[in-house]
């Protein structure tokens, strides 16, 4: 079973930030099935992260290894970002 995971952050400087996504955008790490980008309406600073992972562990993998490097080009170092993970249920 797969995890969603979110991840809201903001207001950022989206310039910046979409740099950062365009220089990770070739990577296709490891149990990673997707990842979206969106902006909130009414206030485009603030950004919505959606990826699906085979798993928290293989979530945490690819954050301790590009994470940091992310953050500093994204303009988000120190800026608390709020995370849920969202455990798949078979309906």
């Amino acid at each position: 079973m797969s995890i969603l995971v979110t991840m809201q952050v903001g207001p950022v400087d989206w310039t910046k930030f979409k740099a950062a996504i365009d220089r990770f955008a070739g990577d296709r790490p490891a149990g990673q099935h997707s990842a979206r980008v969106f902006r909130q309406q009414g206030a485009a600073a603030t950004v919505l992260v959606v990826e699906e992972w085979d798993s928290h562990d293989a979530m945490h993998a690819y954050q301790d290894k590009v994470g940091d490097e992310f953050n500093r080009l994204a303009g988000t170092e120190g800026m608390e970002w709020q995370v849920s993970l969202w455990d798949e249920e078979k309906v």
